[in-house]
């Protein structure tokens, strides 16, 4: 069985989110994944409704599933993460990342939203966007992976904007630390070349990822860029996303 994931900060509500979300949505149609995770996802208020950014991406590119989780609220507005999925979302839970608010770098409350899809056996998919504190990266790295393998035994597919680069100490954990550990899927076909993703006008920072777990769990098929090509001047988003082509094994 295959599928084919995207992981995107899509930037919230940032710049012209109208030309911008038209962007995201030729790219979801173009590229098909099966499977997205969405961080910085926005909640657009109307009155007394409102809409999140995922459920109008999902209904924009035609994906039936999606599920959207508040992380953040704010004067400015709320702020979350998202999955869009072509199959049927069949459980999810959430794992909150509170804020510290004795650190000063540690300003949003976070959260990992994992899902069950209906793809073969069942494939589990988790998205995260991890704080701008080093401090907090590092706990936020040692809870989630013991949440994840709370949850099942299952192999895990995990995406999202770390805010670290491969070397830093939370990303180490996941890929050495952790039991088991979680493969890089771009440094395992590419090495320390490439990867990155932010900003999207001039990346030079690799700091998102598509990972799995256990190592022996998938073959990876494919992985490269998407976002870099901006049109009329403007960029899907201030982050370049990753696609990847993941083959579970038997």
């Amino acid at each position: 069985m295959r599928v084919k994931v995207l992981t995107l900060n899509i930037w919230g509500l940032a710049g012209d989110w109208e030309r911008r979300s038209w962007l995201i949505a030729q790219l979801l149609q173009r590229e098909r994944p099966d499977l997205v995770g969405l961080q910085e996802v926005g909640y657009l208020r109307h009155g007394l409704v409102g809409e999140n950014q995922a459920a109008i991406l999902a209904r924009m590119a035609g994906y039936p599933y999606w599920h959207y989780v508040p992380a953040h609220h704010s004067q400015k507005g709320t702020i979350g993460q998202g999955v869009l999925s072509r199959y049927p979302i069949t459980a999810a839970d959430i794992l909150l990342f509170p804020r510290d608010p004795t650190d000063p770098k540690d300003t949003e409350d976070r959260v990992a939203v994992w899902v069950q899809v209906a793809m073969g056996r069942g494939v589990e998919f988790c998205v995260t966007h991890l704080s701008l504190s080093r401090t907090a990266r590092q706990r936020s790295v040692r809870q989630l992976v013991d949440w994840l393998w709370q949850l099942s035994p299952t192999p895990k597919i995990l995406v999202g904007d770390l805010n670290d680069e491969p070397h830093s100490a939370p990303l180490q954990f996941l890929l050495r630390e952790a039991f088991p550990p979680f493969v890089d899927v771009w440094q395992l076909v590419n090495g320390s070349e490439g990867g990155f993703t932010f900003p999207s006008h001039a990346p030079r920072h690799r700091i998102d990822y598509v990972l799995f777990s256990p190592p022996d769990a998938f073959a990876v098929e494919e992985v490269h860029i998407v976002g870099n090509a901006p049109a009329g001047g403007i960029y899907l988003s201030d982050h370049l996303g990753i696609i990847a082509l993941l083959r579970l094994k038997d």
